[in-house]
């Protein structure tokens, strides 16, 4: 969040360079990232309800796909349809067609982009896009993790990118994640926005139904600006159009970089899978041997971008198009092979998230399917593709951050500097007798409240404060007898927690002595109010 002033000067920047190349490019939407959901009706502003959502009937016509300047339908060659919005880590497929990548590997690469130039043929309902990978018609669909979960409209076969400050949620008048409760929350409905505000009530277990009230907007564009018009007190949304924001008052609250929940996956059609996997298999190893050539020679992809052209819907700036294409990619942290390789070897971490991320919806009331998760990620053509060395890369992408397969970087952290983003609303914490060690109801506890959030967020730190009642006693306990137990409960929370795989740099244990008026009590109503843990979600300094 510390870079966001300058983020937003260089946007304005390449905006003002992009208006006097790009005629008409004014009002463009720039980053259209819409789940792969079910439509939503209009909602009226002040509803305490969650979205709700209707299943209307869906036209199976797909766009006529974009295809590369030298297209020859008449070689032989298979064709290979894939689905996308105007993303940056999503690029990867326009620069696979320029650099004749799809060819190479055996086949023609055609994509459907959506909202493309503002013509009302590439406006793709968020069900039309589910069931047109349903039936078939088209091979792949780039979308994110959360709406997989929602709607398993294909398998997952390959990580994109994890967003990495690019979703942000701003407001006003609002420290933590813990006052949220009573406002008025905009979003973009069916989009991963209106998850991201899902994900965070669920943190201070805020109940969209009754401690919010949702304001659902058809745009991010239209959410800033209920936000903005005073119809609402806070407001989710991604890059540029957030900033926005600002306009109103609005300080950012929180963004992807601290929660990293958001992933953009390529997911892949049952019936391709079936009856083509070799076609399948080649456009994985294109995307990958794409990546490798953008990391090696970051210039020329970012050329190849702007040659397909669509320069307006893309937002990339002909005159400027390296500085473009590493702003875009700034705030999502890319899954190279080495990424990809290491999450599908053990996919557990991918299908924990697509079952939080069920959690989340049903919590929320938004239908959710009941196949099984494993049925939706296929690890074959990723580790096939890593078997092979001419697709390793020689260098890392512009945001080297993907959490899922490193450990969290911790140099140059100050934990002095912690500032609160939320206080967990669990913080009574049972031991056995006699005794710093947990019992199980509080492990359960521990398992749902804080293990979610911390092994999805690596940016996030955990300050654990542990408390002990100070009994009477003859002769009485001193202060230091007092900080021993609490800390011990506290130390206690922390290794249950890096038992369950978080890492232990990412706690600062604290221990507190009770108020002075509860000191050498008998009273145990007293004492039960100090027996305590209290865990704060917290970002530091770097």
């Amino acid at each position: 969040m510390q870079n966001m002033d300058r983020t937003r000067i260089i946007f304005i920047a390449i905006v003002g360079v992009a208006l006097l190349v790009i005629c008409g490019a004014a009002g463009v939407s720039l980053i259209a990232r819409q789940l792969g959901g079910q439509e939503t009706p209009t909602a009226v502003v002040g509803v305490n309800t969650p979205v709700s959502q209707t299943t209307p009937s869906v036209q199976l016509e797909s766009p006529e796909p974009v295809w590369a300047p030298n297209y020859d339908p008449n070689d032989g060659l298979p064709t290979y349809i894939c689905g996308a919005d105007a993303f940056g880590s999503y690029f990867t497929l326009q620069q696979m067609q320029i650099s004749g990548k799809d060819v190479a590997h055996g086949f023609h690469l055609g994509i459907v982009p959506f909202a493309l130039d503002g013509d009302p043929a590439y406006e793709v309902s968020e069900e039309q896009r589910t069931a047109l990978l349903n039936a078939g018609q088209w091979d792949c669909l780039l979308t994110t993790l959360d709406s997989v979960a929602l709607t398993s409209p294909g398998v997952v076969t390959a990580i994109v990118d994890e967003s990495a400050g690019a979703d942000q949620v701003w407001a006003r008048d609002t420290a933590t994640i813990n006052e949220l409760g009573g406002k008025r929350i905009a979003f973009s409905r069916g989009s991963v926005g209106e998850y991201f505000v899902y994900y965070v009530l669920s943190i201070a277990q805020l109940s969209p139904r009754s401690d919010v009230t949702l304001v659902p907007q058809d745009s991010v564009a239209d959410a800033v600006a209920a936000f903005n018009n005073g119809q609402a007190d806070v407001v989710s949304g991604w890059e540029p159009d957030i900033y926005a924001a600002e306009e109103s008052g609005g300080v950012p609250l929180l963004s992807s970089n601290q929660l990293r929940i958001v992933i953009d996956v390529v997911v892949t059609s049952r019936q391709s899978i079936t009856n083509e996997p070799d076609l399948v298999q080649n456009f994985h190893n294109a995307w990958f041997d794409t990546l490798k050539a953008q990391v090696e020679d970051f210039d020329t992809a970012a050329r190849q971008i702007t040659d397909w052209g669509h320069n307006d819907w893309s937002f990339m700036s002909p005159v400027t198009p390296t500085e473009s294409l590493e702003l875009w990619l700034a705030s999502v942290a890319q899954a190279d092979l080495g990424d990809n390789a290491f999450v599908m070897r053990d996919t557990r971490p991918i299908l924990n998230r697509l079952e939080i991320a069920r959690r989340v919806w049903a919590a929320s009331d938004v239908p959710v399917p009941s196949d099984n998760v494993e049925e939706l990620v296929n690890s074959g053509f990723v580790l096939r593709a890593a078997d092979q060395p001419s697709l390793q890369p020689n260098g890392n992408p512009v945001n080297d951050t993907f959490s899922i397969s490193a450990q969290l970087d911790l140099s140059g952290v100050n934990t002095d500097e912690a500032a609160t983003l939320a206080v967990l609303p669990c913080r009574t914490f049972t031991f056995l007798p006699e005794s710093t060690e947990l019992t199980l109801e509080s492990r359960r506890i521990l398992d749902n409240c804080v293990v979610p959030t911390l092994s999805q967020s690596v940016g996030l730190f955990l300050r654990v404060r542990g408390s002990s009642a100070w009994p009477a006693n003859d002769p009485p306990y001193t202060e230091a007898d007092i900080l021993e137990v609490a800390e011990g409960r506290a130390q206690s929370v922390v290794e249950y927690l890096v038992s369950q795989g978080i890492d232990p740099a990412r706690f600062i244990v604290e221990a507190a002595l009770p108020p002075e008026d509860h000191r050498n009590t008998d009273d145990p109503e007293i004492q039960a109010q100090d027996r305590y843990v209290e865990l704060t979600l917290v970002t530091v300094g770097r």
